[in-house]
């Protein structure tokens, strides 16, 4: 039996590894539930596929959090006995390395036979039962866009592409791209899901009895008529963004994956899939065990100069490792690296980081000058930094000084509360934007390193792509700033001495108006100005990185317009439209460059074009020819857009616009009654709670706003529902809240 001491620390170090267990796996369920999503509605499936993928996707999810959780759990736990001064206790009754080892010991081998049931059996059967389901679900989502007079529908990761068919059965091809137009009729269209020589999923169309037109801009406007007996067309369903991209092999076992990589007559890429997989499988859970004892490591230290910094530490070495971890697979994949032992080398190269940081923190303690003073006395042997140094010194003094003068000059107490709302605030949207960039990057890896696309590009593309993550980020920054804020002056006794003072809640958080009232109007801006321009120049740099021609400068380039019946394709150069009738019945084609008068028509037969209708019969308010698509369009002109152009996911974007930035408040009102902490309770439960409830309010906005954009509910019901069930559960537990 482990000894008192031994199960003492056990339960010191589980305690937290539960909690960043839990922390970090909502986290990626959050993520994982907005990828499934995206995967579902671009078929057309039913939302009611959402749960039992989701549900499928968990141990997975899992292998990939554990690591996570044990950096986090050890660290927050040993800094807990630190600050406590437990450690110095034990010390002082002789305790030394045996005695933080033993515990460790334990608790790594019930996390190593834990993490390698799961990654060898569990994630194998879900991933088998997972790729089962999505053929059922294709079955599903076949029937809904194929129905007659439904609405148009737009491939996955196609999105210059439509599709329509007709009341009476006739199916439309519409296509416009860079290299050419085309319109083609068919007769008959069968759908099937299947899977693709590299691994994913593919929809597969098969067209009988094809006609129609290909016009060529590039080839001096000619036309090229076209009659076929028969057409394929595939489509890849392109995965949201996760941390680590799944391998098509991962519903194989472990034993016929050891076998495809020993076989030498395997194809390349089989081999390379299964290495990466069954390296996954080995290393992720010595990778627990190795990050655990980084993290006890990291946790030690004198109680006089702690600092805290958990989740920041705890990110930074998970940032680390699974950049490393994403280097090897590339090198794997691209064909540079053979083997895979530099992956499974990576584990135990942290775990001998972690030895020797265990050791030298349990070592006496000595003044030493850190690595920053010793670089500066270095430098300052060969250049004269002195003056400098007193520059940024006398500049630091004078920026501070001018902070709290003009600060404090309308009052102490407001100052105050400001600059705590804006510190934690800052500190939770960091170590968003630090999990952003992982993930992002692990995403970008491959394509960099196989395009040789310098790093900066990759740079320049993330902080464009920033306005449409920090709609997301915002209101979850917004809810766990208020809750740091509030629950550190809960537990250093200011909440008391407020009180005191006779100062109410309502009367504090109004004192820090100007700290959330700014960030509410930021995201009010964010969303209905900055982020429209920043998708479309992430969209650029996101194909200049995967070496691909660009579309169109929107996502969904597709404008329904029902009062003329002409479908059109938009880009900023040219519109072109299609014409949703028989042949004979109208135009095959039409082009309409922004600003001319008068737009071009191609008849059923023709070999050129011809003056067609006017800019005003086409186009009857002037917002429809002003932007050059709707996510790019005023907010005020993307109203008329709406009610010219109906579209579901367009009326979802203009709620969304005009009601997005409520959703930090909210969060608060909501969460308010677990802010203030007891006295013998710590913060981490209220920032827990905290946190579970944006990621559950994130997974509502997910699901309604995807049954919004597919038809399934109303389009305001997608950003009203959410807010709706935040605000009866701030009515249920308004009389809970004690302060």
């Amino acid at each position: 039996m482990p000894s008192v001491l031994t199960r003492y620390i056990l339960r010191r170090w589980t305690t937290p590894f539960l909690g960043a267990l839990f922390f970090y796996g909502f986290l990626l369920v959050s993520w994982e539930m907005i990828a499934i999503s995206k995967e579902i509605f671009s078929q057309g499936a039913p939302l009611r596929w959402m749960f039992p993928l989701l549900m499928l996707s968990l141990p997975e999810t899992f292998s990939m959090v554990l690591p996570m959780a044990a950096v986090l759990g050890g660290l927050v736990g040993t800094q807990q006995m630190m600050e406590g001064s437990e450690l110095v206790a034990a010390q002082g009754l002789g305790a030394g390395r045996r005695t933080w080892f033993a515990p460790w010991a334990i608790m790594a081998c019930g996390l190593l036979l834990l993490a390698s049931f799961n990654a060898h059996v569990l994630v194998p059967t879900s991933a088998g039962l997972q790729q089962s389901l999505r053929r059922k679900m294709s079955e599903a989502a076949k029937a809904r866009f194929l129905r007659p007079g439904s609405p148009p529908w737009h491939p996955p990761g196609s999105p210059d592409t439509a599709f329509w068919v007709s009341e009476g059965g006739q199916i439309h091809l519409m296509e416009s791209t860079a290299q050419g137009t085309q319109h083609m009729t068919a007769s008959q269209m069968t759908y099937a899901l299947e899977s693709a020589p590299s691994g994913d999923a593919e929809i597969r169309l098969h067209l009988s009895d094809l006609q129609g037109v290909l016009f060529q801009p590039a080839a001096g406007g000619s036309v090229i008529h076209l009659k076929q007996e028969q057409q394929i067309l595939r489509f890849l369903v392109p995965a949201g963004p996760r941390l680590l991209a799944p391998i098509p092999l991962r519903y194989k076992s472990s034993r016929a994956l050891l076998q495809t990589y020993g076989d030498a007559t395997t194809p390349t890429p089989l081999r390379q899939q299964s290495a990466i997989e069954l390296g996954r499988r080995i290393t992720l859970p010595v990778a627990g065990l190795s990050l655990l004892l980084m993290g006890i490591a990291l946790g030690f230290g004198h109680p006089r100069f702690y600092r805290g910094g958990a989740v920041i530490k705890s990110l930074g070495v998970i940032l680390v490792y699974y950049l490393m971890m994403k280097y090897f697979e590339d090198m794997v994949l691209g064909g540079k690296a053979t083997s895979i032992y530099p992956t499974l080398l990576l584990p135990f190269l942290f775990l001998g980081a972690a030895w020797f940081i265990f050791n030298q923190r349990l070592s006496p303690h000595r003044t030493r000058p850190g690595l920053g003073v010793i670089l500066m006395r270095s430098l300052g042997r060969v250049l004269p930094l002195g003056p400098l140094h007193a520059r940024i010194s006398a500049a630091k003094s004078s920026v501070l000084q001018w902070i709290h003068g003009q600060g404090t000059r309308r009052g102490i107490f407001r100052h105050w509360s400001t600059l705590a709302w804006w510190r934690n605030w800052g500190l939770t949207l960091g170590s968003l934007l630090a999990l952003d960039l992982l993930i992002e990057f692990s995403n970008l890896a491959g394509d960099l390193s196989k395009n040789n696309i310098h790093l900066i590009v990759f740079i320049k593309y993330w902080i464009w792509n920033l306005p449409p993550f920090l709609e997301v980020a915002f209101p979850v920054s917004f809810l766990l700033g208020s809750m740091l804020t509030l629950s550190e002056a809960a537990l250093n006794r200011e909440w008391l001495a407020i009180r005191a003072g006779g100062v109410s809640l309502l009367q504090w958080i109004w004192a820090s108006r100007f700290a959330w009232g700014a960030v509410a109007l930021a995201t009010f801006l964010l969303q209905a100005g900055l982020a429209p321009l920043a998708r479309t120049q992430a969209r650029r740099l996101y194909y200049q990185i995967l070496q691909r021609p660009q579309g169109s400068s929107s996502a969904s380039p597709w404008m329904h317009l029902g009062s003329t019946g002409v479908l059109w394709h938009l880009s900023p150069e040219a519109r072109w439209g299609f014409p949703l009738k028989g042949p004979g019945e109208a135009p095959i084609l039409l082009r309409w460059q922004p600003g001319a008068e008068r737009s071009e028509a191609l008849a059923w037969g023709g070999t050129r074009l011809v003056p067609g209708p006017s800019t005003e019969a086409l186009f009857p308010d002037r917002a429809l020819r002003a932007a050059p698509s709707a996510a790019e369009a005023k907010t005020l002109d993307l109203i008329e857009w709406q009610r010219w152009a109906p579209d579901p996911e367009r009326s979802y974007l203009l709620w969304s616009r005009l009601l997005g930035w409520l959703a930090g408040p909210l969060l608060v009102l909501a969460m308010l009654s677990y802010a203030f902490p007891g006295p013998r309770q710590g913060r981490g439960q209220a920032i827990g709670i905290g946190l579970v409830g944006g990621l559950v309010f994130l997974g509502l906005q997910t699901l309604f706003g995807g049954a919004a954009r597919a038809s399934e509910i109303p389009a305001y019901w997608g950003i009203v529902a959410p807010f709706m069930l935040l605000g009866a559960s701030a009515l249920v537990r308004v009389s809970r809240l004690r302060t």
